[in-house]
């Protein structure tokens, strides 16, 4: 365990309109070397994100005023800080508008301790660990730039959350290759993931309408199978 202070642990923005989550959620983060901030609601936690710059985001995503997609949404036009978004359990339609918002994950309350550091550690790990530090990838129009975290499409940077960064990466990686779904989320989630196709779905989505100029599809859906980086579809329609 990280020794507790505000100096060298990782700071962590919570906001939830529910005072017992943020009592469980903070407690949790505070006993595995992680400082904590918290607010009850959306203004707030836009105020309090640009006042401590956290290295993560956990947002409720039903909360006063501005909800949690809004925060989201705003939060990821400036930053690819990685978000997890608290929906109720087995609301699909709130984990996809998460997803969709460009959350990086989602926890169903209620949860575990066990659970939610799982995947905010996984969260993490994807953010630090998207391509070599010095590792240059290219496929065709597209550039993956490890040393200055940077996608290019065409020359012109393409702004990506983390996770789609590293969807990405791991797409030109294995480029006209077909890849599973369950090779897909291994990879680039983790095993513990390998069942949430819903969230690969909707991270290819968002990662699809960034990366595919007009004229092209540069990622060939696979219906029951996966997905393949097609780099022979590179030349743009006349």
């Amino acid at each position: 365990m990280l020794t507790m202070t505000r100096g060298s642990a990782p700071r962590v923005l919570i906001a939830d309109d529910d005072p017992g989550i943020l009592q469980v959620v903070s407690t949790i983060l505070h006993l595995n070397g992680f400082f904590a901030f918290t607010c009850g609601d959306g203004d707030s936690a836009l105020r309090l994100f640009e006042e401590v710059q956290p290295r993560l985001v956990i947002l409720d995503v039903r909360m006063p005023g501005t909800d949690g997609l809004a925060v989201c949404r705003r939060i990821r036009a400036a930053s690819d800080v990685p978000i997890v978004m608290l929906t109720v359990i087995d609301d699909q339609k709130d984990a996809a508008a998460a997803l969709e918002a460009g959350a990086d994950d989602y926890v169903r309350k209620p949860f575990g301790a066990d659970e939610l550091l799982a995947r905010l550690n996984a969260v993490l790990r994807r953010s630090r660990v998207a391509v070599l530090p010095s590792e240059v990838i290219e496929a065709g129009p597209l550039v993956v730039d490890g040393a200055r975290h940077m996608a290019l499409l065409d020359g012109l940077e393409v702004v990506l959350t983390a996770t789609e960064f590293v969807l990405l990466a791991h797409l030109i990686r294995n480029r006209d290759r077909v890849l599973t779904h369950e090779q897909i989320l291994e990879a680039v989630w983790g095993p513990e993931y390998i069942d949430s196709r819903h969230m690969l779905r909707v991270t290819m989505s968002r990662l699809r309408q960034k990366v595919d100029g007009s004229g092209r599809r540069l990622i060939e859906t696979l219906p029951r199978v996966g997905y393949r980086l097609l780099v022979a579809n590179t030349k743009k329609a006349a």
